[in-house]
């Protein structure tokens, strides 16, 4: 094979080898030998024959060169493949899954049992730390704290969540104490004035009454006092949102006390009566341990409130009889003589 032969060999394999997948090394050539017949002359020679025509062979070095470089050239590429292994959370204990980054503001969505692997898809942003967007294994999505969780995998990963819409909740105060409540003050926790009584209609929350507000879920200071304006409740930073035990406020303010009995002779009887209500023993001789002696002491626990309250010797004589007298948190000892 001659040289342009070759030469056209070669763009021809190059251009197939373009065009392929495959690979294709080429180490060598055959070749097919040339022959010429001449007819010798009486005497044994041919002085115009032409001589034999030797095949051309390819040089090793030619050969190697070129298999190097069609080697290298067309050679088909491996493209590399990744599988990224999921970020995942194991509840340290049982969790609420809800509809934003924090479990008493946003509204519940589902549970995550103690044990239970969920995987992370999304996390809060910076401000809102270990809060992550989870998928369980039936594909509920929603957001759950991990800071009692075991995590597996890089959570910086993850791509950021923007925070939701807060709900609006209505807040409720329920009063468990024995007087109305009369007033009610709410403000944003970073604001420095209490503004307006937020009770309206009716005037005050009543005994065993309950009033309701609607507020977007947050962080509130909080202010109830009593009507004899006597403060009960007082939170800052409070969070109130849809979890039940943070949209609910019961006012049930206990206080204790002391009654000292400086009458010569002992009692046998005290009784209260709350307003609206029905008188009841707050000592009765018969079940609390015999006479209440002169100058003993006993301690008392009763709710804040308002109470009608009387004492009786033993004689059955009514030695004090006292209509509305209050009982607050500053109350800690009645003297009677």
């Amino acid at each position: 094979m001659n040289t342009n032969k070759l030469a056209r060999l070669i763009v021809f394999l190059g251009a197939a080898l373009l065009g392929g997948a495959c690979v294709i090394q080429l180490t060598g050539f055959e070749t097919t030998p040339q022959y010429v017949v001449v007819t010798a002359t009486p005497d044994g020679s041919n002085p115009g024959a032409t001589p034999e025509v030797q095949p051309q062979q390819p040089s090793p070095t030619f050969t190697q060169e070129l298999t190097q470089i069609l080697t290298a050239t067309f050679t088909a590429s491996q493209t590399a493949t990744y599988t990224i292994a999921p970020v995942t959370m194991t509840a340290g204990q049982d969790l609420s899954c809800v509809k934003g980054p924090d479990w008493r503001l946003y509204e519940w969505v589902t549970g995550i049992a103690e044990g239970e692997t969920v995987t992370l898809i999304a996390r809060a942003v910076a401000e809102i730390p270990d809060y992550y967007v989870v998928r369980k294994s039936n594909g509920t999505e929603c957001w759950a704290f991990g800071g009692s969780s075991a995590i597996s995998g890089s959570t910086a990963s993850l791509p950021v969540r923007e925070t939701p819409p807060l709900p609006i909740v209505n807040y409720v105060i329920e009063n468990k104490v024995q007087i109305p409540l009369c007033e009610l003050y709410i403000r944003d926790m970073d604001s420095s004035d209490w503004g307006a009584d937020r009770i309206t209609t009716p005037a005050q929350i009543p005994i065993n009454g309950s009033y309701s507000i609607a507020l977007t879920a947050g962080f509130y200071d909080v202010k109830i006092k009593d009507c004899a304006l006597t403060t009960l409740y007082e939170e800052h930073d409070r969070p109130i949102g849809a979890d039940p035990a943070y949209r609910t406020q019961t006012v049930a303010n206990e206080v204790d006390f002391r009654i000292q009995n400086n009458f010569p002779t002992s009692l046998c009887w005290i009784e209260i009566k709350p307003l609206g209500g029905s008188w009841r023993y707050l000592f009765n001789v018969e079940t609390d341990g015999g006479p209440f002696a002169a100058t003993q002491h006993r301690d008392f626990t009763l709710k804040v409130g308002i109470y009608d309250i009387k004492a009786t010797l033993c004689s059955h004589v009514v030695v004090v009889n006292q209509p509305s007298k209050y009982f607050g948190p500053t109350t800690t000892l009645i003297t009677w003589s």
